[in-house]
């Protein structure tokens, strides 16, 4: 069965359903050399009854997640999560090209613990194993979609419809000014985050205000990348004038 933001099948032999968020991973962000990637799976079958979160991360040295543990901050709930390793993988050259190492892991969650994260107005990861790698901000807009989206399809589609709408995105943050601009890499765009990196990140009001407008930016971008008369008034009232606004700031 399929699914909008879900896949699902089943294994007749094993009588196991095995279902997986769609896309199946999204990007948890790069860190150095890590670049981590996370999906949702659910296990059902006469002994297992199972919802999942799995890892992978692509690096140039080990981590060892296998070994270590997520830690999830969702507002004021925290989650400590044992990693159990799928599997270790060195990939080898291509050429003189070191092609790095890859590990998979997975964390065993409930719907409980997915419904805080879909309900939180901010998030924060930590993935460790002999070290450790932090993310939060708008590396997990896209983490915080998915995961909406598949409580939707799997648990109670009536909850979280807005995400049904909206669409993952292979960069994030600015997202109005992107959808006004049309290019995640646009100069405006471009100053833009780096007044909210160097300047409104620093200021406890600013993080407070950034992790609203990761909540429901998305929404408002949405609408205006389907229209280029939005865009253009979007442009004029919004973008334009916030610019000069950094700019008096830096």
């Amino acid at each position: 069965m399929e699914k909008q933001f879900i896949t699902q099948t089943f294994d007749k032999f094993a009588e196991k359903t095995t279902t997986v968020s769609k896309p199946q991973k999204v990007k948890l962000g790069d860190v150095g050399s890590y670049k981590f990637q996370i999906g949702i799976r659910h296990v059902k079958s006469p002994d297992i009854d199972s919802l999942l979160f799995d890892i992978q991360l692509n690096t140039k040295e080990w981590l060892f997640i296998r070994s270590g543990k997520m830690i999830i901050k969702a507002g004021v709930e925290r989650f400590e999560l044992e990693a159990h390793e799928n599997y270790s993988n060195v990939l080898g050259y291509s050429g003189d090209v070191d092609l790095g190492m890859e590990e998979s892991a997975f964390y065993n969650i409930n719907k409980e613990i997915l419904e805080k994260i879909c309900d939180a107005s901010s998030v924060e990861i930590r993935v460790s194993g002999d070290s450790y790698v932090d993310f939060g901000g708008d590396k997990l807009v896209n983490f915080q979609l998915m995961c909406k989206q598949f409580y939707n399809n799997f648990y109670d589609s009536s909850k979280y419809v807005d995400a049904l709408n909206a669409k993952v995105k292979s960069g994030s943050g600015c997202f109005i000014a992107t959808a006004a601009m049309g290019d995640y890499n646009h100069p405006i765009v471009v100053d833009l985050r780096m007044f909210r990196d160097n300047w409104l990140l620093k200021r406890n009001w600013g993080v407070q205000f950034t992790n609203w407008y990761y909540t429901h930016g998305p929404k408002a971008a949405n609408v205006i990348e389907q229209s280029n008369f939005l865009k253009s008034v979007t442009f004029i009232l919004v973008v334009k004038p916030l610019q000069l606004i950094t700019k008096l700031f830096r």
